[in-house]
């Protein structure tokens, strides 16, 4: 660099401050590294400034590199967060995190990277492209440095300033906010074991919900449903009636999804059909390269090249027409099998492309949807699409790499990354769950936006002991209830704000969580409501409350923060806690939109509830009651009658939430202050 470029680099990347670039490095072909300081590598630097002041971009290029790096000094103590969707720790200081798309739902890998990571220094970093990388966060071997390194020419990177919150916002200013779903995402979902899934097994789950008086929302019907790969075609052996049981399910509430996968299996119509138009991907000599998709010896197949425009839309049109039939939405499983020695459509090999692969996956299925909301859960994804997510293959029990632990960080970290729309397979997808890894991932699952019964062996409720299936019905239930919620912070998160599940640090980032255990075990739900699932073997259970006041539902009382909660929780219990002022729909009647407020009261003062607590007119739900939770101490306050929400609902809602509420029949705007008034004894 010149001086005079190096002037104007030194004013926009002053050399105190933390997100200036120490070094930059790069690989020749087959050799080893070469680094160099910041302003004195020969390698091609340049910055600009973003439009707000609060952002810069840095390209670094070197002809013939094989690849490029550029490190940031870092201090002994700090958080860094994001990467995508993480199982084994939400904090990364420390961490290798690979920016590669992996089948691979457990410890360090991940369904869902995402090139961007923010920390607790005032910036985040995120690399535009998709090409594989890799973040050094102060790796063991390099404890002093945050570095990334990209294969490639070529190094292209952003950095974004402000605390935790301004860069969340940040990000999804930069790759757009998630997809919100319809209603029916919030529903009860269950799939079956693919193994044996048929109409009769169809049927029994239709008969199970009945049973518990549950509805089932979404029967997400799995592999292989089709009568070959990709045929696209009801295998009328399984499902011998198979429109008619579609058209039954729809008039009773239930939507089916179906499952899908990138590829076409070796021997079959659909594979001579894709192969003879150029559809499936080969190498750079035009030889078929095949897989074992999820390591299957029976099944051969090859990966169909969605960057081909033509396979693309041979894919969309066969989808449409099943959406035409009455088939509600589709599973995207897998997508993350693009060998390194492809060759795309498109011209790019699958090195480069690999990230990209199960964009140009999702986005074919997408388009089948014309314009609409689409109704897909995808395992793997990309950050240019944030379709709803589920959180893949765990193992039924409470290892903390792999259970219950690693979905709840899953959950929390694919959220941070711009995936709001999350959830997991209730229960593990590996091995049959405990009674007591049941119902405490069914309590997990009851406060995520996705609540689904689906893995390998019994998932079904009714086929359990009598504990599990009133724990089931319990959470069901009130899963079905918080619908309001969902539906309010999900607009929140698909119009460019907080997500619905928030991790500890970016609702509270004034907190050093660096010493505070077990925080990532814990998390928001929108504003107001603190959930801390029991994922262990035992029942004492230790949350950390922030400042302010919170409801502690389990304890029955109220509690000033900052401080440490330890229970002894009950099989068929879960620590939640809620905020002073809170208040929240629960629905009643989800069809016809009628709802019961719950109101959390201030310490002092007079207790006002809103006529509309909740703003958005296609959110106007009819409120049947109002219930002032945690009203002990509060004089002058007596309910009236309420008649028109069911008593049934107003037990569940006190089992769910204390007994400690008085209710209050709604009212207009005029009487309302009155009606719902009082005052704190210690006024």
């Amino acid at each position: 660099m010149a001086d005079g470029d190096l002037k104007t680099l030194s004013a926009m990347l002053p050399a105190d401050a933390p997100y200036h670039p120490a070094t930059i490095g790069w690989r020749k072909p087959g050799g080893s590294w070469v680094s160099a300081p910041f302003e004195h590598s020969d390698a091609g630097v340049e910055v600009e400034t973003g439009k707000d002041g609060r952002s810069f971009r840095i390209i670094v290029s070197k002809k013939d590199a094989a690849a490029i790096d550029i490190a940031f000094p870092v201090p002994a103590s700090f958080q860094a967060f994001g990467g995508g969707e993480r199982f084994e720790t939400l904090d990364l200081r420390g961490q290798s995190v690979r920016y590669y798309l992996e089948n691979f739902g457990l410890g360090n890998g991940t369904y869902l990277p995402s090139p961007w990571i923010a920390t607790t220094l005032g910036y985040a970093l995120f690399l535009p492209d998709e090409a594989p990388a890799v973040f050094h966060i102060a790796a063991p071997f390099d404890p002093n440095m945050l570095r990334i390194q990209v294969e490639g020419d070529r190094l292209e990177l952003e950095i974004h300033l402000g605390g935790l919150g301004d860069l969340y916002k940040a990000l999804i200013g930069r790759i757009g906010p998630p997809l919100m779903p319809e209603d029916s995402f919030f529903s009860l979902w269950k799939a079956g074991d693919w193994r044996f899934e048929n109409a009769k097994t169809v049927a029994a789950d239709i008969a199970g919900h009945a049973r518990l008086r549950l509805p089932m929302g979404i029967k997400l019907i799995d592999a292989y449903w089709a009568s070959e790969v990709h045929s696209f075609a009801f295998d009328m052996e399984k499902y011998p009636d198979a429109w008619e049981m579609v058209a039954r399910m729809a008039d009773d509430g239930t939507g089916i999804y179906l499952w899908l996968c990138p590829w076409v299996v070796v021997g079959t119509r659909s594979f001579d059909h894709a192969r003879e138009n150029g559809y499936v991907i080969v190498d750079r000599d035009g030889q078929l390269i095949t897989r074992r998709p999820g390591a299957n010896p029976n099944i051969v197949a090859a990966l169909i090249d969605f960057s081909n425009p033509e396979a693309s839309a041979w894919w969309s049109e066969n989808l449409r027409n099943l959406l035409k039939q009455g088939i509600k939405g589709f599973k995207a499983d897998f997508g993350e099998q693009l060998p390194e020695h492809a060759v795309l459509k498109s011209g790019e090999t699958g090195g480069r492309a690999h990230n990209a692969f199960v964009r140009y996956y999702l986005e074919a299925t997408i388009d089948a949807f014309d314009g609409r909301a689409p109704a897909i859960i995808s395992r793997s994804g990309s950050p240019r699409v944030r379709a709803p997510i589920w959180s893949g293959d765990q193992t039924s029990d409470f290892c903390p790499k792999t259970g219950l632990p690693s979905a709840i960080r899953a959950a929390q970290s694919a959220s941070l990354a711009g995936w709001s729309f999350v959830g997991s397979d209730l229960g593990g997808y590996f091995g049959t769950p405990t009674p007591q890894v049941f119902a405490r991932w069914t309590q997990f699952s009851c406060f995520t936006p996705l609540m689904m019964l689906h893995g390998l062996g019994c998932r079904e409720p009714w086929d359990m002991d009598a504990g599990s299936i009133e724990i089931f019905k319990r959470y069901a239930r009130l899963h079905l209830a918080l619908l309001p919620v969902f539906r309010r912070y999900g607009r929140e998160a698909a119009g460019g704000g907080l997500p619905l599940l928030r991790m500890m640090p970016l609702a509270f980032p004034e907190i050093d969580w660096k010493g505070v255990n077990d925080w990532d075990q814990q998390y928001m739900l929108g504003d107001d409501i603190l959930v801390a699932p029991v994922a262990f073997y035992g029942n004492t259970r230790a949350v950390y409350l922030p400042h302010g006041d919170w409801y502690d539902v389990l304890a029955g009382e109220w509690v000033a923060g900052p401080a440490w909660r330890i229970h002894d929780v009950a099989l068929d219990k879960v620590p939640v806690f809620i905020r002073r002022d809170a208040q929240f729909l629960l629905s009643t009647d989800e069809k016809n939109r009628r709802a019961i407020l719950l109101h959390f009261p201030q310490p002092s003062g007079e207790i006002e509830i809103p006529q509309k607590p909740l703003a958005g007119e296609d959110d106007a739900w009819t409120v049947e009651a109002v219930g002032v939770v945690g009203s002990r101490g509060i004089s002058g306050m007596a309910g009236g009658e309420v008649s028109s929400a069911s008593p049934a609902m107003r037990a569940d809602i006190e089992s769910w939430f204390g007994e400690d509420i008085i209710w209050f029949p709604p009212v207009g705007d005029g009487q309302r202050g009155a009606a719902l008034s009082g005052r704190t004894e210690t006024d």
